[in-house]
C-alpha cells in the first residue's frame, strides 16, 4: 500500500467510525443499561494504518516490549529478583514445572472475600483447588499456555504468555510504537494494578507507570 492510498483509507475509516459512533449514541438514548465502548476499546485501525505508513523501528520495539513487561511487574509488585515465583500476597513457590495452583483468600476494597490463585511475575490465575472443597474458576494461565504450547511456568513462559495477552487485547502494536497510554488503556482489565482496572484493588497512577516505562528503556511516540 502506498502512502497516498493508506492516507485515503485512513480518512475513509475515520468517517465510517464516526458515523457508526453517532448511530450507536442515537440508538442508546433512553437505554441507561447500555454502555458504549470507551476510546481504548474502539478498533485501533488508525494506528495500524499509521504503522504501515511509518514502520516501527524493530530494535526500539523490542526495547518497548521489555520495558512494558517490566512496568507491569512493577505495578503488580513482582519486579524484584523473585518476581517470577511470587504468589499473591508475597509468599514464594518452589517449582516452575507448572503454575503452583495455590488458592488464597483475600478481602478486596469493597469488603468482598474472594479467592485468588494469582502467581508469577504477571500474577496469572489458573483453576486451583480451594481448601475445604471447590476450586477457583478463573483459568487465564490454562487457556493461554495451552494456546501457545508452553511447557512450564518458567520466566520465559510467563513472558511469552504476557505478550500474548497484550496481543489479544489489541495493544501490542501500541507497545511497539511507544503509544504507552493507549497500550495501558487496552490492557487495564487484565492486570488489577493498572489505572482504570476497576477491581476494587489498589491501582497505580498512569503517570508513575509512564515514568517506569521510560526508566526501563521504553520510548514514547
Amino acid at each position: 500500500m502506498t502512502k497516498t492510498a493508506a492516507l485515503a483509507a485512513l480518512a475513509g475509516l475515520a468517517a465510517w467510525l464516526l458515523l457508526r459512533r453517532a448511530d450507536a449514541v442515537q440508538s442508546a438514548e433512553g437505554e441507561a443499561a447500555q454502555e458504549l465502548p470507551d476510546f481504548y476499546e474502539l478498533p485501533n485501525v488508525f494506528n495500524q494504518l499509521q504503522d504501515m505508513i511509518q514502520p516501527t523501528d524493530q530494535d526500539q520495539a523490542a526495547r518497548n516490549r521489555a520495558a512494558f513487561l517490566l512496568t507491569i511487574r512493577q505495578a503488580e509488585g513482582t519486579a524484584g529478583a523473585n518476581g517470577y515465583r511470587t504468589l499473591f500476597g508475597g509468599r514464594l513457590f518452589d517449582s516452575y514445572a507448572d503454575h503452583p495452583r495455590l488458592a488464597q483468600s483475600f478481602t478486596n476494597g469493597a469488603g468482598q472475600r474472594l479467592w485468588t490463585s494469582a502467581a508469577g511475575a504477571y500474577q496469572f490465575m489458573a483453576k486451583s483447588p480451594i481448601p475445604g472443597g471447590g476450586s477457583t474458576q478463573v483459568n487465564t494461565w490454562d487457556v493461554v499456555s495451552a494456546r501457545l504450547g508452553l511447557p512450564d511456568f518458567s520466566p520465559a513462559s510467563q513472558d511469552a504468555a504476557a505478550i500474548e495477552l497484550i496481543r489479544e487485547a489489541g495493544a501490542l502494536g501500541d507497545v511497539d510504537a511507544g503509544r504507552f497510554d493507549q497500550a495501558v488503556g487496552r490492557v487495564r482489565r487484565i492486570w488489577a494494578s493498572l489505572p482504570g482496572a476497576g477491581y476494587a484493588q489498589p491501582e497505580r497512577s498512569l503517570e508513575s507507570l509512564r515514568v517506569a516505562f521510560l526508566n526501563a528503556g521504553g520510548a514514547l511516540a
